[in-house]
């Protein structure tokens, strides 16, 4: 079977998949990244695009497949500092595309099922989207030797001064003495 591949365009956000997945289409292009909302939300900011590369087709049991990867470059919130700390992103992923949820579940585990509708169509974006979320670093730091906040410098001892504040129990020791 052919293999058909469109090169560096804007990638669609809905797609028949259906239809892909039988002429093996490869679709490789960009998402602009304020369009995914979700990531967005969950960063302090993005790279303006997000790069794809996706290929629909059967696998070897000649299943139904999305395979692929996608990259994009995020500024988070270090957890330590507090700072912007920026991260290169990337997911690759295969999928199993399915109709229902029988037929998720007899997927074999090394495919995650997508679900798409009736009539075969799939939102591409909220995939990549899904991807993208699920390989955000938990607890975004800068690595140790850049992070502000173990460069603070420490401050004079406290507890030196507290020492020379008189004992408010004194008082009640000078009573106790009478």
């Amino acid at each position: 079977m052919m293999s058909r591949t469109m090169t560096e365009a804007p990638l669609p956000k809905r797609i028949d998949a259906f239809k892909l997945v039988e002429v093996n289409q490869q679709l490789k292009g960009k998402i602009e990244s304020n369009k995914l909302t979700r990531l967005v939300d969950s960063t302090r900011s993005l790279d303006d695009y997000v790069e794809c590369e996706v290929e629909f087709g059967r696998d070897e049991e000649r299943l139904r497949t999305l395979t692929g990867k996608c990259s994009a470059g995020v500024v988070m919130e270090c957890q330590r500092c507090l700072g912007d700390v920026r991260f290169e992103i990337s997911a690759e992923f295969r999928l199993g595309l399915v109709f229902n949820d029988d037929q998720a579940k007899a997927l074999p585990k090394r495919l995650e099922p997508v679900e798409l509708d009736e009539e075969g169509r799939l939102d591409l974006w909220d995939v990549i989207e899904d991807e993208l979320l699920l390989n955000l670093p938990d607890f975004p730091m800068h690595p140790q030797d850049e992070c502000q906040a173990l460069k603070i410098e420490p401050q004079e001892d406290i507890a030196a001064e507290e020492t020379e504040r008189p004992n408010p129990f004194d008082v009640l020791a000078q009573l106790k003495q009478k």
